[in-house]
């Protein structure tokens, strides 16, 4: 029912970064809405004076599907030519990857999954290797309150304040957050709690036995945006 809610205030956000940031100018204006970026975690928080920079030339945007080098730089399609002395090839990286080459059989081939994206319990388990835990494993941007809020709840586990559900149910719970991630973008084959991070964030709590209301009163509760000290660890 909330949908329509959900894409007015993506398109109202969109709206404001395009005023606000010249990305149609330079060719940098997404072509899908602002909400799929923020579902899959694809935003990317600039350098200061980045634009400005931009606008004296000192930064130039070429986009090119394809691309080779020669001796002197890079030859894009449309045959221009790009004089480098240093060329970085800033492609990321994938996170599963790395760890299928640290994790021995058979756990390496059980970080594979159909959906591409690896099923983490509270972001931290994998039902299928509940005895190893994947501590802030992100393949999106940083976080590290959810990072430090899940090292809270594996040391809530291992002093045994609670126990892990079945494996069943860990697999329930993941393949739901997985379908989140699929309504709400196409860019969903990486690991991003942001759709349902508050959600992520208050199941938690509840296992570690805290209330997974933060705030002093109700109106901040509704209104008011959720911090890192709000979280603060409880005795």
């Amino acid at each position: 029912m909330l949908s329509p809610l959900r894409r007015g205030i993506s398109k109202f956000i969109e709206s404001y970064l395009l005023w606000k940031l010249p990305l149609e100018k330079y060719g940098l204006k997404p072509e899908h809405p602002f909400v799929e970026d923020y579902a899959s975690c694809q935003m990317a928080i600039m350098p200061e004076n980045f634009f400005s920079e931009a606008e004296k030339g000192k930064i130039v945007f070429k986009k090119a599907s394809k691309w080779w080098f020669w001796n002197g730089g890079i030859e894009f399609e449309d045959n221009t030519k790009l004089n480098a002395d240093v060329v970085i090839l800033a492609t990321g990286f994938d996170g599963k990857k790395k760890l299928k080459t640290i994790l021995p059989e058979p756990f390496s081939s059980l970080l594979e999954y159909s959906s591409g994206i690896m099923p983490l319990y509270r972001g931290t388990i994998h039902p299928l290797i509940p005895n190893m835990a994947f501590v802030g494993f992100v393949e999106s941007v940083s976080n590290l309150h959810s990072s430090e809020l899940r090292s809270m709840w594996f040391s809530g586990l291992v002093d045994d304040k609670f126990k892990l559900p079945s494996v069943e149910s860990m697999l329930s719970q993941t393949e739901k957050e997985i379908e989140v991630m699929k309504r709400s973008t196409r860019f969903y084959k990486r690991h991003c709690i942001s759709t349902y991070s508050i959600n992520h964030s208050d199941e938690i709590c509840k296992d570690l036995g805290w209330s997974s209301w933060r705030k002093k009163n109700w109106l901040s509760e509704v209104f008011g945006p959720y911090s890192i000290p709000d979280y603060a660890k409880e005795d």
